[in-house]
This record gives structure tokens, sequence and C-alpha cells, in this order.
């Protein structure tokens, strides 16, 4: 559960109303952008890295009906990205923080048969959520005066 305090909000939307609509769009990205990547530092802090593989080795998988495939190992903390994704109207766009390529952290993350879950995305964002209410503050402010509002 995420709890903060939020005020001024008053003003700041007084701020981002001198501004055209496109301004005020780059500005909120930006630092919207900026949030996600203190995310994105500590999750690769807190995700689990395993010893017992390294980046790139070759894995042999089974499959349900008894074949096998060939994959590429990709550890967790080397796959942590910031990617901008659209918003369901066409002027929105998002900031994401993704793992690509490590399939098996949604495992470790959610848990399975198995396995425990073992929370790493949750505990991050808990862990830094003061930090990126900051970052996105300090970066919004800076570029609205950048702008002139």
């Amino acid at each position: 559960m995420i709890n903060f305090n939020m005020s001024g909000l008053a003003a700041l939307q007084k701020r981002l109303e001198s501004l055209s609509k496109e301004e005020a769009t780059k500005a909120g990205q930006i630092a919207n952008r900026a949030g996600a990547a203190v995310l994105r530092k500590e999750v690769i802090k807190t995700a689990p890295n395993s010893p017992k593989t390294t980046e790139g080795e070759i894995r042999t998988r089974h499959t349900k009906g008894g074949g096998t495939r060939k994959e590429t190992h990709h550890k967790i903390v080397n796959s942590v990205k910031v990617k901008k994704t659209k918003g369901s109207k066409a002027t929105e766009v998002h900031n994401a923080v993704t793992i690509f390529g490590a399939y098996h952290a949604t495992f470790v993350e959610f848990g399975s048969i198995r396995n425990t879950a073992d929370p790493f995305m949750l505990r991050a964002l808990n862990a830094s959520q003061g930090s990126i209410i900051e970052t996105i503050s300090k970066v919004l402010n800076k570029q609205l005066v950048k702008r002139g509002a």
C-alpha cells in the first residue's frame, strides 16, 4: 500500500494551465520518466541475482509434449528497463518499469507450484516511494521553470 501526502495541487494546476498542452505534457513525461528511473535503480538493488547461472548461458527446457528447446538465460538485474508505452488515448504516454528477456522474473515475483513468492518489485516500490515522489516533484518544477511557468 502506497501512502503519501499531496499538497499544492491547485498551484500546480495553474502553472500547467499557463503552458500549452504540448509543453505541459512534455514536462510531465520527463518528470514521470525520472521517477521511473529511480524505481528501476531500486528494483536492480532488490532483485535476486542467482549465482548458479551466468548471463547468456544456454539452457535446455523440456516441454509438456516431451520435446526440448534451447533458451538463453538472462539475469533479472540485467533486464530491468524503463519503457515508454502508449496509453488508451492517443495523447497519453506512460513510462513503465519492465523486465525484458528474463521470463522467470514473473515466477520469482509471484511464485510457482514449487517456489514461494519473492515480491522484489513490490519491495522496491515500497522502499523508494518517497524518493520517487521527491524526484518527480523536483524534475517537474525544474521543467516548469524552464518553460516559463
